[in-house]
């Protein structure tokens, strides 16, 4: 089947009918508006005629920045009247993935897409065709299973508010208790390690206190943290991890708070760092120091000499 090149008027699309775009938020086109009104459209959208009217199948900004410079009519690649869903969708896919590789966001609201045509090893063994990489099936297995999850979940995936291990993680949590994890990451901002530890540390206490993970999300001082709009993502992410951290080890987080004070009252220089065990599970401690030249070097050697006479030194090592 081929397409024919003709010109419509670009009031007959759609605009509305998006079952066919593949990234998640539109690029701002000012830029591609501005070169088609210099250079002509070099690469003309595709369309399918449906009811009258057309709907875009690849090309979305370009018919966006042709409205933008106020045309009345565009350039298309016109699909036959005989092409069905599948065949459209197929040339959605390939028009993208063939000019840059797909995000996983991406890959998994078009593998969501082929699924209502094909099978999930059906899929693996057209992935090369469809996205110009090798997908085997337990990879497309897990990209349908996280294109089920609860609607925010893959807009926060393509933002990297969530990554696809977080993702993959929930799988296993109840229906609720994602939403709620949900709504939490995207207050914050936590690289894929700290999100799986907030979510650890959050089902060890509930699990530990026996209390419902809906209740502890509701939780005074929690919500406090993440809703104040005047802190960052990163500093809420702080923040919260320490709460976490404080409520799942009382013990561990008493001692860290009684050696961190210790360590402010020998008053170091900004340029010494003085660094406790992560958690405590290794006895090593961490010193350094940074030094642009020899009296610098110098001046923080004559701190560190001077420090190993405090007894706050020796209790920090004797904790």
């Amino acid at each position: 089947m081929s397409e024919q090149l003709c010109d419509i008027k670009l009031c007959d699309i759609d605009l509305s009918d998006l079952r066919y775009r593949i990234p998640f938020c539109s690029d701002d086109i000012k830029f591609l508006a501005h070169s088609i009104k210099q250079t002509g459209l070099i690469n003309p959208p595709l369309v399918r005629p449906m009811n009258n009217q057309y709907i875009i199948i690849s090309g979305f900004n370009r018919v966006r920045a042709s409205i933008f410079n106020n045309e009345d009519t565009i350039t298309v690649y016109k699909t036959d009247l005989d092409e069905d869903d599948y065949q459209c969708l197929v040339k959605s896919i390939t028009a993208f993935s063939f000019k840059r590789q797909l995000t996983q966001a991406e890959l998994i609201r078009c593998t969501k897409r082929l699924s209502n045509f094909l099978d999930t090893k059906q899929i693996a063994l057209k992935s090369t065709a469809l996205f110009k990489r090798d997908l085997n099936y337990r990879f497309v297995k897990n990209l349908l299973d996280i294109a089920h999850l609860p609607d925010p979940a893959l807009k926060l995936i393509d933002q990297g508010s969530i990554s696809f291990k977080t993702a993959s993680k929930m799988l296993l949590l109840e229906k609720e208790i994602i939403k709620n994890f949900l709504k939490l990451f995207s207050k914050i901002k936590a690289s894929n390690n700290k999100q799986l530890e907030i979510m650890q540390y959050m089902m060890e206490i509930c699990k530990r206190e026996t209390i419902k993970p809906e209740d502890f999300f509701q939780n005074q001082k929690l919500q406090k943290i993440i809703l104040d709009q005047n802190k960052e993502p990163v500093l809420k992410t702080m923040l919260v991890r320490e709460y976490l951290y404080r409520q799942r080890f009382p013990a561990l987080s008493k001692t860290r708070q009684i050696v961190q004070k210790k360590i402010n009252s020998l008053k170091l220089e900004n340029k010494i760092r003085f660094l406790s065990p992560e958690n405590f599970e290794s006895p090593n401690y961490t010193i350094s120091f940074t030094a642009k030249n020899y009296n610098e070097f110098q001046t923080n050697t004559k701190v560190l000499n001077t420090i190993l006479k405090t007894q706050e030194l020796k209790e920090i090592f004797e904790q």
